[in-house]
């Protein structure tokens, strides 16, 4: 009886479960680290922190001071201080119903202490010593006391200035100074309420204003702010940590315990496999942090750890956040764990995938540590910034705020990510090239002699070539602006342009010719129909009426920032030093030519080695977009790159992308430089600033224009690739060519 797909895919993951529960490894990662080891390491290090903290305030502090009459007074003012007779001073504690618990959540350990000494202090013995700041220095005494002016009295209206002199890199000698500060705050308050007594005065004569501060945050409210500062990034921590080692025994384990090839030779889909794996190990990483949530819970509830942090305020769990939380985890941990088996698939040991791994961990966590910053909001981009939108959403839900727009935002953003994570696992992981070591070793994926002739390079090596770029590009443009003999001079345009050839060009076709890759299937060199060239020019001359529409839209929802407003119009002035020709080259011509030969060209053509037509031109224009490193420009470059895209992939040729790509970069520029376009254009009726007003018969001509373009796009009988079919006859022709069994078939990841 032949078992259906659900059946297969069901005997499979339970059976994977059972070997990886058996595992005691999995079992001390799963439930002693987060059950035993995070509450005994959280606890022990607050209450040791308590118990350092108790021993230094019961310490004896010494206060210098280099006069026998200041001597006198300072120990009449410390024996006589309002907290040690056991009162408290009426300004140094909140008025009824006010409360600080607040701010007290947000306070750190030290500050906690500070606060504990100056309305507590600790005991001091006050020493004659003639040079102040050398016996603070030299640690003799803890802090040193000057008195610039006659020493206050009861009777008298002078007043003193009094100088502190402490060691701020001594932990003793801060304390003794936050001690010895309050005492003579409370001396001087008490002092200045006596004289007005003295002299008939009511109180609110040096206290006109009176401030009372309440908080309207309920003990859940306080207690999700407290929780939502450190769960959410201890359940991205967790979930990744905690499917690491499954995803690894699976594949790399399987392959290093040679059972990998048995698995392959069965009769059961290699998708069915690849699900079967995937389930078990998102079903562990979700487990595991469920587990750390329910760990960190009862630590924060039972063991005592929301007084201390609440400074003994009420602490108390919002339940009613948990069922979110856990869904929003399912999508998360699906992601990470399909993202963990594609890695691992490369490994041949389990050594090997532990190293390729950790990017992976880097790359989770910095998008979740930018979610913890404090002021980060969900709104805007970082609606579907992944594991970022995760983090933020974690903690507006523990502190009480449940926005369903938001919560859907976020599930289904990241519900995409993993579909898309998934679908690249299970391509990846049916590729012959990864499922066997020596062909998939990553080290053996630039070894030149293994290369065979082909039509475009792999999509590994189009990857990892767009991430070198992207840094480089990003960092020396970066330097170069901070450059004083670059920033704002022709040169820095010059060297721009220089190095998008070097970066964009040199690098592609240098990366190309190694892996020998066929550069005219690679960079689509091949020439185009005539319906191609004119839906580019179509498309590049309507394009930048358009664009000016959607950042107008957009400014409602994501506003320009000021500086980067200011910064703009500063290049824009800078333009003036410089011929309008060569401006439009370095700034249209050459990086239109140069973006389009690397994403539509080498990136696209790569992509196409893996995945579908529709994702290339996406992904691509993703890389687009992100490579511009400007949140506001990110929608914009990715739509125009996914239309450049379209004209490449349609017409199997680079050049109606080109052309659109420098129509639309030079008629931007042109359109507003008074040296080239703009008069031309403000005598047909073009706006000045296309940003502050529109003209209608420009925008409904540009849409026109543009659908006409698409339409040619789109219209008509697709072009196929000849040159590929013959390509691949002639090397199948070819003797000298190396078999595909061998370890050159690795390009075809």
């Amino acid at each position: 009886m032949r078992m259906s797909r659900f059946s297969r895919i069901n005997t499979i993951w339970r059976k994977e479960l059972t070997d990886t529960l058996r595992d005691r490894r999995t079992l001390l990662a799963m439930v002693l680290v987060p059950m035993v080891l995070y509450p005994a390491l959280m606890l022990g290090s607050l209450q040791a922190f308590e118990l350092q903290a108790t021993r230094l305030k019961s310490e004896k502090f010494t206060v210098g001071v280099s006069d026998a009459g200041v001597q006198r007074w300072l120990n009449n003012i410390i024996t006589t201080d309002i907290v040690r007779r056991g009162g408290a001073a009426p300004e140094s504690q909140p008025a009824d119903g006010s409360t600080h618990s607040g701010a007290a959540v947000r306070e750190t350990a030290v500050e906690s202490a500070r606060s504990d000494l100056r309305e507590t202090p600790p005991e001091f013995e006050v020493v004659l010593f003639g040079e102040l700041r050398g016996a603070v220095e030299a640690q003799r005494v803890h802090v040193g006391l000057m008195v610039d002016g006659a020493l206050p009295t009861l009777e008298g209206a002078d007043s003193a200035c009094f100088t502190m002199i402490f060691d701020q890199t001594d932990v003793r000698s801060g304390l003794a100074a936050t001690g010895l500060g309050g005492i003579l705050e409370r001396a001087s308050r008490d002092m200045a309420l006596r004289r007005l007594e003295r002299a008939g005065l009511p109180r609110t004569v040096v206290t006109p204003i009176e401030i009372i501060e309440q908080s309207v945050a309920t003990p859940e409210k306080v207690s999700g702010s407290i929780l939502g500062q450190i769960v959410p990034l201890i359940l991205i921590i967790m979930t990744i940590t905690g499917a690491i080692y499954p995803a690894i025994d699976l594949t790399a384990g399987e392959r290093e315990r040679g059972t990998l090839e048995t698995l392959i030779v069965a009769p059961v889909p290699t998708v069915d496999l690849i699900v079967g794996k995937f389930i078990v190990v998102a079903l562990i990483g979700m487990l595991s942090a469920m587990l750390n949530l329910l760990s960190i819970g009862g630590t924060v509830y039972l063991g005592g750890l929301g007084q201390i942090l609440s400074r003994g305020g009420p602490i108390s769990i919002p339940l009613s956040a948990l069922p979110w939380v856990l869904l929003i985890l399912v999508p998360l941990a699906v992601m990470f764990s399909a993202l963990l088996l594609a890695v691992s698939s490369f490994a041949r040991s389990f050594k090997e995938a532990q190293n390729y791994i950790m990017p992976v961990m880097i790359a989770g966590l910095i998008p979740a540590v930018v979610g913890v910053l404090p002021g980060t909001r969900l709104e805007g981009p970082l609606l579907i910034m992944p594991v970022t939108n995760i983090v933020v959403l974690t903690r507006e839900l523990f502190m009480g705020r449940v926005d369903l727009i938001a919560i859907m935002w976020v599930t289904v953003s990241t519900t995409i990510y993993a579909g898309a994570a998934v679908a690249v696992a299970a391509k990846l992981f049916g590729q012959e090239a990864v499922l066997f070591a020596d062909s998939g070793s990553i080290k053996s994926l630039f070894v030149r002699r293994f290369f065979k002739p082909s039509e475009r390079p792999a999509t590994a090596h189009a990857l990892l070539l767009l991430a070198i770029v992207f840094s480089l590009n990003f960092f020396i443009q970066q330097s170069m602006q901070r450059s004083p003999q670059l920033a704002g001079q022709p040169a820095y345009y010059y060297a721009l342009a220089g190095l998008l050839v070097l970066l964009l060009v040199a690098a592609p076709l240098g990366a190309a010719v190694y892996m020998r890759s066929r550069l005219a299937s690679t960079f689509l060199l091949s020439a185009p129909p005539p319906r191609g060239l004119l839906a580019g020019v179509c498309i590049g001359a309507s394009t930048w009426v358009l664009a000016p529409l959607w950042f107008v839209w957009q400014e409602t929802w994501m506003p320009l920032p000021a500086g980067l407003a200011e910064s703009v119009k500063a290049i824009e002035d800078s333009f003036a030093t410089i011929h309008p020709l060569v401006l439009l080259l370095v700034l249209a011509v050459i990086p239109g030519i140069c973006e389009e030969l690397f994403f539509r060209g080498y990136v696209m053509s790569g992509l196409r080695s893996t995945f579908t037509p529709v994702a290339a031109v996406l992904l691509a224009a993703a890389a687009f977009g992100f490579s511009h490193y400007l949140a506001q420009r990110l929608a914009l470059t990715f739509m125009l790159g996914a239309v450049l895209g379209l004209l490449a992939m349609r017409f199997r040729s680079i050049w109606p992308a080109m052309i659109a790509h420098v129509l639309h970069n030079g008629l931007t520029l042109a359109g507003s430089r008074d040296a080239l376009l703009k008069p031309l254009l403000s005598n047909l009726g073009y706006p000045a600033d296309p940003l502050t007003s529109q003209a209608l018969p420009w925008l409904l001509g540009a849409a026109a224009i543009f659908l006409a373009g698409l339409a040619l796009c789109l219209i008509g009988p697709r072009r196929d690739a000849p040159a590929a079919r013959e390509s691949l006859l002639a090397d199948r022709s070819d003797p000298t060519s190396l078999p595909e069994s061998g370890p050159a078939h690795q390009t075809a990841v």
